[in-house]
């Protein structure tokens, strides 16, 4: 299975970059739940500004293992 997931988070209320450490830190909090992290792309303002990122995750299920 695939979903898309949108990341706008940002630093603070005053910044319009996105929080690269946090998004490091729930990229990895996927993958250790199984995820893996296909493609990531920024999203840019008309101007070049990064104000997102959009990220293809599919879950391994190989490594996916339900409790019953």
């Amino acid at each position: 299975m695939r979903k898309v997931v949108i990341f706008s988070k940002t630093k603070s209320f005053w910044s319009n970059d996105p929080d690269l450490d946090l998004l490091n830190a729930q990229i990895q909090e996927m993958e250790s739940d199984g995820w893996e992290l296909v493609s990531a792309t920024a999203n840019t303002s008309l101007f070049g500004a990064i104000h997102s990122f959009t990220l293809v995750i599919e879950l391994n299920e190989k490594q996916h293992v339900t409790k019953t």
